[in-house]
């Protein structure tokens, strides 16, 4: 392969603008190395000290465990941020409770006064209680959502297939739902619902995220195994709209996941045994 010289003498064996041949060099790395300079590269651009990895085997990842790590935490942020105001509150209740019982009281009766406070006070802390915001919440919604879905690929697991949950790969700081290798290749699936009632089409952002994180395993793939990568969305919905067939990724209900991942052209028995060895010694448990 002809090489491009440098001004310093240097030669570079390969001038592709594609980046292919800067995803050659790192795959020469070894794994604790691509780490290392992921999380130089996050500290020197954001200012900000990574969020540390677990080191373990895939295996032993659960599903929805990031999700649900990420609620606490920002729950707990929430919760200290409320706590402060709780003498108020408690004034409010007892405020509520005995306005509407002396105002019951005195007008009907206390037979029916205290009973009335009680209901005062009861709704009044359930208005001024701590409760996560939305965005918080969407966290355990989200984390609840990838346990339904690795309870649908857990059949597949028994048949003898590699089903991981809540992994990630060298220096990235996002996860990957859930992964299945099996005869029929590499599935990167991704759990997925929208709020509400109403019909309403898969994002781009999420065609497009599912899409890199598959990218990004054909790339730890690519010189190691030859088997397909391909994605898949489940819908956690019935009024979601799928993607146009241009998107090339195939969308399916819960209980729709296993069968669309045991359909397909198989791969070769020694592919798929080097895949799994080359997956299992780079993907890590994401919390």
């Amino acid at each position: 392969m002809a090489g491009k010289r440098h001004d310093d003498g240097r030669v570079c064996l390969c001038d592709r603008p594609d980046g292919t041949c800067a995803g050659l060099a790192v795959r020469r790395l070894s794994r604790d190395r691509v780490r290392d300079l992921a999380e130089e590269i996050w500290t020197a651009s954001s200012g900000l000290l990574p969020t540390v990895r677990p080191d373990g085997d895939p295996r032993t990842s659960r599903a929805g465990a990031s999700a649900q790590t990420a609620y606490l935490r920002r729950r707990e942020h929430e919760r200290a941020t409320w706590r402060p105001g709780w003498a108020w509150r408690w004034w409010a209740v007892a405020g509520a409770a005995l306005v509407v019982g002396l105002l019951i009281g005195l007008t009907v009766g206390a037979w029916l006064g205290w009973p009335m406070a009680v209901v005062a006070a009861v709704l009044a802390w359930s208005r001024l209680r701590f409760r996560p915001s939305p965005g918080v919440s969407i966290w355990k919604r989200q984390a609840r959502m990838q346990r339904r879905t690795a309870a649908v690929l857990r059949p597949l697991g028994e048949e003898g297939y590699l089903v991981l949950h809540d992994i990630t790969l060298p220096g990235w700081l996002d996860s990957l739902d859930h992964l299945v290798v099996g005869p029929t290749g590499v599935w990167v699936v991704e759990s997925w619902r929208h709020p509400g009632l109403r019909p309403r089409a898969v994002p781009p952002a999420t065609v497009r995220g599912l899409r890199g994180q598959a990218e990004a395993v054909a790339e730890v793939l690519a010189g190691w195994a030859r088997v397909p990568v391909r994605t898949l969305l489940c819908v956690h919905s019935r009024w979601s709209i799928p993607p146009r067939p241009s998107t090339a990724m195939r969308v399916a209900l819960p209980s729709q996941l296993p069968d669309a991942v045991r359909n397909g052209p198989t791969s070769q028995p020694t592919d798929l045994e080097e895949a799994t060895s080359r997956l299992l010694g780079v993907l890590r448990p994401a919390a």
